[in-house]
Order: C-alpha cells, then structure tokens, then sequence
C-alpha cells in the first residue's frame, strides 16, 4: 500500500503497479491505473493525507506500506506498527537535485529485486538529462530571463538558487531572476517586490492555477504589467493535469527529470529543439 504519488510513479516505472493494494488521497493521484483499480475494488482507498483508515488496513494485512514522515498521520503509522505492519518512509520530495528523486528508484529496485532494470533506467534518464543540458549550454545564447509562480492570497512564493525549481532552470540556462537568493527555504515577496525585479523577463513559468492569459488577468489582474504577460510568453505545468486537478508534472515527472529539462529547453530556445513538442508545459493563450 501507498500513501504517496511518487510510490506510485516508482513501482509503475519498475512495471510493478499491480503490486499496488491500497492507495490514499486518491483523487489527487493522475495514474488513470488507480481510479480503474479503485473502481474495480482491486485498489482500495486507505486514508487520506489528515487520517488513516487504521481498521481498513489492519484487516487486510499489507506486507509494507510506502510512506513518508508526515507528522499528522504518525500516531497511524505508530499503531500500524505496533500492529505488526511495516511502514516504509520516503521523503524524495526534500531532494533539490534534479537527478536526486529519480535515485529513489535504486529503493524501490532493491525492495523489489529489481536493481538491474532500477539502475539501467536511472542510467537512461540520466544519460538524457546529461546530454540535453549539454546541448543546452554549449548552444544556448542565454540571452533570456525568468519568472516563476504566482500569487498566492497576498504572498508570491519563490525559489531560491539552492531549490530544485531553480535548478532545473539553471540546467535549461533560463537566468532565473532571483537567482541571487541562497537557503532551502523558499523567498516570501509581495507583489512589488517581484514586479520590481521581473516586470522585463522574458518568460514567466510554472503557473498552475490558470488555462489561459484571460484566466489570470481575472484572478490578478496586475499581472497584466509583466512583459512576459504582454507578450505572451508564459508557461503553465499543467498540460497533463486531469479533471480532478492532478497533475503528472509531480508524478510522472519525478521519474523523467530529462522531459522536464527538455521543456524548458524548447520553450526557452525552440530553435535548438525544432522536433519537440512539449510534455509537461503549454503555452497560455
């Protein structure tokens, strides 16, 4: 049994989804393999990321469940424990190197007796990564400039140098605009502060919470004083996001660092990338 997407992502790269039993917050999850396994009662709802349903699990005896350390369900993991159940924590999402969640995958191999086919495919998303961030900077101009994230209630949430989403924009050689902030803890700016500093970068990426320009004019509509917003060049992770909200940019992305890299490439140079077409990003319209 699970708890968390990234399991999910781990065992279905390994070709051992059915392995699966039991999942929680399964709504949020984008493997469409969950919902019809939930609907054909072959997957069972266990919880939920405020509770565990302790009985349920208890009476069908899993022989581990892949968590991580999420201080509200403790006291469950606790008397799971006690219970006799294995509890397995993983907490890949704290990695900042854009290689460092897909290493997870090596786990999983061991657990599963799986090191080869865990190791080989590790080598292969590595091996791409390498070589189109090599492209990348040998033949980038790096003559763009980056925005990232939106508002949320009155805060605008940013990485700093040191945070995997910068990171990746480095690789890409988009000349992220805060990339002069150190520390694992995110940037807490108000608005004027980041206009301030990104009312001239060329693109502006990561929005999730809209499908369209109209869409976050209407939720903020400061955000129209942006270059990047009047020109159109602004960029949303949320081309594979189904109807329920969840999005395989952090799923399905946590294995495949190097599609990640190669959107951020096309979108930032197209030219070196005439043949891609994007995977994880779409442009707003």
């Amino acid at each position: 049994m699970v708890e968390t997407s990234s399991a999910v992502s781990f065992l279905t790269e390994l070709g051992e989804f059915n392995l699966i039993k039991g999942v929680t917050d399964a709504s949020f999850m984008y493997n469409p393999k969950i919902d019809q396994g939930i609907k054909n009662k072959t997957i069972l709802e266990i919880g939920n990321s405020n509770e565990l349903f302790t009985e349920t699990i208890l009476k069908n005896k899993p022989q581990l469940i892949i968590a991580n350390s999420n201080p509200v369900l403790a006291k469950y993991h606790q008397q799971l424990e006690q219970n006799g159940i294995k509890v397995l924590y993983l907490d890949e999402y704290k990695e900042q190197n854009p290689l460092g969640q897909i290493e997870y995958l090596k786990v999983f191999g061991k657990l599963f007796n799986k090191n080869n086919e865990a190791n080989q495919q590790f080598e292969l998303v590595k091996n791409r990564y390498d070589s189109i961030k090599n492209i990348i900077q040998t033949k980038g101009k790096g003559n763009v400039s980056t925005l990232v994230n939106t508002m949320y209630g009155d805060v605008w949430y940013l990485p700093t140098k040191d945070l995997l989403q910068a990171k990746l924009i480095e690789d890409a050689k988009g000349n992220y605009i805060f990339n002069d902030k150190t520390g694992l803890n995110s940037l807490s700016l108000t608005f004027e502060e980041v206009y301030k500093k990104g009312k001239s970068a060329n693109y502006w990426i990561n929005v999730t919470s809209a499908n369209s320009l109209a869409e976050m004019k209407a939720s903020y509509p400061n955000y129209t004083w942006f270059d990047a917003f009047k020109n159109g060049n602004v960029y949303a992770y949320n081309k594979r996001m189904n109807i329920k909200g969840a999005n395989d940019y952090f799923e399905q992305g946590i294995v495949r660092p190097d599609i990640i890299l190669n959107d951020l490439g096309k979108i930032f140079y197209p030219d070196l990338f005439p043949n891609y077409t994007l995977y994880f990003y779409q442009q707003l319209k």
